[in-house]
C-alpha cells in the first residue's frame, strides 16, 4: 500500500516497506521490481522452500498478514505487512522468516542485506507490540538454481526499533506537511480552470454538472452521449477541478492510443498555468530500451544501479520542472541518455503526477496493472475516467481467459533443441509431457462429441497440471542461470514465454475454482493446435473490486444501453451508480439515414448475397462526393465483397488483419489529403478505423455498415448465451445482438461529430428493421414506428442528400419483390 494521510480523521496508513528509509531503498535497484515475471520467479523459489517447510513443521505458516495500530503525534497510525514465513519453536518462541533469493555463487550487498534485515525486524516488532513474548528473526537466503539455503540469525531489540519507527514517522509527516504547500497551489489552480473552448456544445453543460454531482457524492456515473458531443473534455474538466481541490489523483483509461492522445490534448489546453502534471503511459514493450527477456539488474544495463543512476542524474526533478505534460517520447530519450530504464522512469513519474492517461490494462490487467491498483492499495483518493467503457466488458473477459496450446509447447521444444546443455534436454522432455497431457485431454473431450465440433467444455486435469509446477520452476531457474552464465539472453525466448503462459494459466485455474459459474473450462482442436483454455464469461467481480474501491468512476460511451447489462458485467455497485443519456445535439437535417433490406447478411445467406452487396455498396459509394467508410463483421466477409466490388470514381483501401500503427496512420493521411482523390475505405467493425478515431470536417462523408456485425458463432458465444440466459433471460440479445449493434452505432458515430458535419449512414441488411436489432439503434436516427420512411436504395438517398444538403432526407421508396432479399 502507499502512505496515506487523512486530515479529516488524522489517520496515517502505511506498509512495513514504507518504514524503510528512502535513502536505503534508492539503492535497492530492481530487486523488488520487474512486474509479474520477477514476482513469479521469486514465487518459484520461495514456494519450493515453503512447501517443504510446511511438510516438515506443523507450526509453519506462510504469507502471514500482520498489523499494528498506535497513536503518534496526534496521528492514528496503522502499519500493515505480510511475513514470508512464521513458525514456533518448542519453547514457544515465534520465528520470523524473511525469504530472499540470491544469484548462485554471489552474496547480497551490505545495503541490500540491511534493507531486508530492517524489514524482518520491523515484523518482529509488530508481533511483540501485539503481545508475543519471545521472538527470533531470520533471513533465509536461497540460491537461485540450487538447493543451498542459509538461515542468518538477526539480533532483535525492541526499544531501538520503536525509536526507528517513530523517527521514520516523523520524516513522513514532515514530507506530508511540505507536500501540502504544493497541494495548496493546485487548489488555487482548480478555482481558475475554465472550459478550453469559446462555448460549450449542447449537452456538455449537463455532463459537467452530472460529473460534479457524482464526485461530490462519491458515486459512479455512466455518461451515454453521441460521438462528437465532446464527452471527454466535459468529463475531464470538472474531474480535474475536483481532484486538484481535494488532493485526488485522476486516471484517464482508454482502449486505444488515439484516445489517449485526445485526452492529453485536452489536459494540455487546461494546464495553461503549468500547475499540475499529467503523463501518458506507453506500453512496456514500446518503452524498453534494451529489449531484454527479464527486467533484472543482472541482465540489463538499464536496470543495473537503477536508483543510484536515477538519483545522481537528477532526471526526475528535471523532467518534472521542464514539462507539465510528460509524454512517452520525452521520457524515453531522457532516460536512455542516462542509461536508465525508460519504462521504470515513466512509472516513477506517474506516481508524482496528478493525472495519468493510459490503457485499461494499467488498472485492470492483473499481470500489467500499476502498483497503485494492487489488491491492498487504497483507492479512495483515485478517480477513474474510462473512455469507451463498453469495450471494457470484452477486455475484462480477455484478462482472465488464459490458454495453453500444443503449438506453443512445440515451439518451445524446437527452440530448446538448439541448445546442448542438460537443461535444454530437461525442458524438451517437460514440453513433450505437457503436450501429451493436453492432446489426450482434448482427444477425450472431443471424442464424446463424435467429431461434430472443434471446441467443447471439459473437465480440466487439474492434479496433473499442478504436478508440472515444481518441474517448471526448477528447469526455469536452471535455464536463467545458464543464460546468465553464457551471456546468451535474447529478446525472444520461446521457453521463457511458455513458462509465464503456464503460470498465467494456473493462476486462471485457481481463480476459476473460486467463482465457478463465471468461468468455463474448454478444450479445443484446430488443424494447427490443441488447447486447453479458461474462459471468463463474467469479469464483473474482478473488475468491480477495482472500480468500487475508487472515489468515483466515470464511464463514457455512445452505447451504454441497456444500462443493467454494462452495470452488472462491469461490476459497478448499483447503489452508487447514476446514469445519464443525451440525444444528439446536431441538426437532424445534417444526417441522412437509410436501411437497405434488399440484402441479407445472415451467415447462411452470405455467399448468395456477396454479389448484390458489392453492387449496392459500389453504387452507394459512387454517389458520395468524398470519402466513404464501409464496415464489415469480419475480414473474411470484407474480402469476399472486395473481390466483387467495381468502383470507378474512388480509390479503394482495405484494412488488413496484420496492419501496423504506421499503416493505419498512412491510411488516415490519405483520407485527410484532398489531393489524392476520394477513397472508399473497407474495414472491420470494432477495429481501429471504426472506434476511437476522429474524421473531422470533410474527411468522411458517408458510413456504410454491412450487417448487424454480430460476433461469430463459437463455443465462447454459446457459453455466453447460456450464461446470460440463466442470469438475465436474454441470452441471444446479450451475447450476440448488443455487442454487434454496439459496433454498428460506434461505427456510424464516426460520421457526424460537429454541428457542421454532414453525411449519410447506410445500413445494409433486412435485420435492421427487426426486433431486437432495431431496439438498439438510436431513437434519433430513425423513425422506426414508420419503417417505410427509412427504407430505400442507399445510392439514390445519397444522390438526393448531397444534391440538397440543407434538406431533410426522408427515403420514401419501398422495396419491391424484385429488389427484395435474394
Amino acid at each position: 500500500m502507499t502512505v496515506r494521510f487523512d486530515l479529516d480523521t488524522r489517520s496515517l496508513g502505511l506498509s512495513v516497506g514504507d518504514l524503510i528509509d528512502s535513502s536505503l531503498t534508492r539503492h535497492l535497484g530492481f530487486a523488488n521490481r520487474g512486474g509479474h515475471e520477477r514476482k513469479w520467479l521469486g514465487q518459484a523459489i520461495h514456494s519450493r522452500y515453503q512447501e517443504k517447510t510446511l511438510a516438515e513443521d506443523s507450526t509453519y505458516q506462510r504469507e502471514v498478514s500482520v498489523s499494528a495500530e498506535f497513536v503518534h503525534r496526534g496521528w492514528q497510525v496503522t502499519i500493515q505487512g505480510r511475513i514470508d514465513g512464521l513458525r514456533r519453536d518448542d519453547d514457544g518462541t515465534v520465528v520470523v522468516e524473511e525469504i530472499k533469493s540470491i544469484r548462485r555463487g554471489s552474496t547480497p550487498s551490505t545495503m541490500l542485506r540491511e534493507i531486508y534485515a530492517k524489514q524482518a525486524l520491523f515484523y518482529a516488532w509488530m508481533l511483540t507490540k501485539a503481545g508475543e513474548g519471545k521472538v527470533r528473526v531470520e533471513l533465509v537466503w536461497i540460491e537461485i538454481g540450487s538447493e543451498e539455503i542459509d538461515h542468518e540469525l538477526l539480533e532483535y531489540k525492541k526499544a531501538p526499533l520503536e525509536t526507528a519507527v517513530r523517527k521514520r514517522l516523523n520524516a513522513l509527516i514532515r514530507e506530508f506537511e511540505t507536500s501540502q504547500a504544493a497541494a495548496a497551489t493546485r487548489r488555487s489552480t482548480a478555482t481558475r480552470l475554465s472550459f478550453p473552448h469559446a462555448e460549450l456544445r449542447p449537452g456538455q453543460q449537463e455532463i459537467v454538472e452530472a460529473v460534479e454531482q457524482c464526485l461530490e457524492d462519491r458515486s459512479h456515473l455512466f455518461v451515454e452521449a453521441p460521438t462528437g458531443i465532446g464527452k471527454t473534455v466535459a468529463a475531464i474538466l470538472p474531474t480535474l477541478r475536483y481532484a486538484l481541490a481535494n488532493d485526488k489523483r485522476v486516471f484517464v483509461l482508454t482502449a486505444k492510443t488515439l484516445q489517449q492522445e485526445m485526452a492529453i490534448k485536452v489536459l494540455m489546453m487546461l494546464n495553461q498555468e503549468d500547475n499540475f502534471h499529467s503523463l501518458q503511459l506507453r506500453a512496456k514493450s514500446k518503452m524498453c530500451a534494451n529489449d531484454q527477456v527479464l527486467c533484472h539488474e543482472e541482465y540489463c544495463p538499464y536496470a543495473r544501479d537503477y536508483y543510484s543512476k536515477l538519483q545522481s542524474s537528477g532526471l526526475m526533478p528535471r523532467l518534472m520542472d521542464d514539462f507539465s505534460t510528460l509524454l512517452p517520447d520525452r521520457i524515453y530519450e531522457a532516460a536512455r541518455e542516462h542509461e536508465i530504464c525508460p519504462f521504470e522512469v515513466s512509472l516513477e513519474l506517474s506516481r508524482q503526477g496528478q493525472v495519468v492517461v493510459c490503457d485499461y490494462n494499467y488498472a485492470f490487467e492483473p499481470y500489467v496493472s500499476l502498483s497503485d491498483f494492487s489488491e491492498d492499495s487504497d483507492l479512495r483518493d483515485v478517480i477513474l475516467i474510462i473512455d469507451e467503457i463498453h469495450n471494457l466488458v470484452g477486455r475484462g473477459r480477455g484478462y482472465y481467459s488464459p490458454e495453453l496450446t500444443t503449438r506453443q509447447l512445440a515451439s518451445a521444444a524446437e527452440f530448446m533443441a538448439k541448445g546442448r546443455d542438460p537443461v535444454h534436454k530437461k525442458a524438451i522432455e517437460l514440453c513433450a509431457d505437457l503436450q501429451r497431457l493436453i492432446e489426450e485431454t482434448v482427444a477425450v473431450a472431443l471424442e464424446e462429441e463424435a467429431g461434430q465440433v472443434e471446441a467443447v467444455e471439459t473437465l480440466m486435469p487439474e492434479d496433473d497440471l499442478w504436478a508440472f509446477r515444481a518441474h517448471f520452476d526448477e528447469i526455469f531457474i536452471d535455464y536463467l542461470e545458464y543464460r546468465r552464465d553464457t551471456s546468451s539472453f535474447r529478446a525472444e525466448d520461446a521457453f521463457v514465454d511458455l513458462y509465464f503462459t503456464y503460470l498465467r494459466f494456473m493462476d486462471g485455474l485457481s481463480l476459476s475454482e473460486t467463482d465457478g459459474e463465471a468461468f468455463s473450462h474448454c478444450a479445443q482442436r484446430t488443424s494447427a493446435t490443441s488447447s486447453l483454455r479458461i474462459f471468463c464469461k463474467d469479469p464483473s467481480r474482478l473488475l468491480g473490486r477495482v472500480i468500487n474501491r475508487t472515489h468515483s468512476t466515470i464511464g463514457l460511451s455512445a452505447t451504454l444501453s441497456p444500462t443493467e447489462f454494462y452495470r452488472d458485467l462491469l461490476g459497478f455497485d448499483a447503489e452508487r451508480l447514476t446514469t445519464m443519456s443525451l440525444p444528439s445535439p446536431f441538426p437532424a437535417e445534417n444526417r441522412g439515414v437509410v436501411i437497405d433490406p434488399s440484402v441479407a447478411t445472415v451467415w447462411r445467406k452470405r455467399p448468395e448475397n456477396y454479389p448484390r452487396i458489392a453492387k449496392r455498396l459500389a453504387s452507394f459509394a459512387e454517389q458520395v462526393p468524398g470519402n466513404c467508410l464501409a464496415l464489415f463483421p469480419s475480414y473474411k466477409f470484407l474480402d469476399e465483397v472486395a473481390r466483387q466490388l467495381d468502383v470507378k470514381r474512388k480509390r479503394i483501401l482495405i484494412q488488413r488483419p496484420s496492419g501496423s500503427d504506421q499503416e493505419r496512420e498512412e491510411i488516415l493521411q490519405i483520407l485527410r489529403s484532398a489531393l489524392m482523390g476520394d477513397v472508399l475505405l473497407m474495414a472491420v467493425a470494432g477495429g481501429v478505423f471504426a472506434e476511437g478515431v476522429d474524421y473531422p470536417g470533410d474527411m468522411l462523408k458517408a458510413v456504410a455498415v454491412v450487417g448487424p456485425c454480430l460476433p461469430a458463432v463459437s463455443l465462447d458465444q454459446e457459453l455466453l448465451k447460456r450464461y446470460y440466459d440463466d442470469r438475465f433471460e436474454r441470452g441471444f440479445e446479450y451475447s450476440f445482438v448488443i455487442p454487434g449493434m454496439t459496433r454498428v452505432v460506434q461505427a456510424a458515430g464516426r460520421l457526424i461529430r460537429s454541428e457542421t458535419d454532414t453525411g449519410v449512414i447506410a445500413l445494409f441488411d433486412e435485420r435492421f428493421l427487426m426486433a431486437p436489432y432495431k431496439n438498439h439503434l438510436p431513437a434519433d436516427w430513425l423513425a422506426l414506428e414508420r419503417p417505410s420512411e427509412i427504407v430505400g436504395d442507399p445510392s439514390r438517398v445519397a444522390e438526393r442528400f448531397f444534391r440538397q444538403p440543407s434538406t431533410v432526407i426522408q427515403p420514401s421508396e419501398t422495396v419491391s419483390e424484385e429488389t427484395g432479399p435474394t
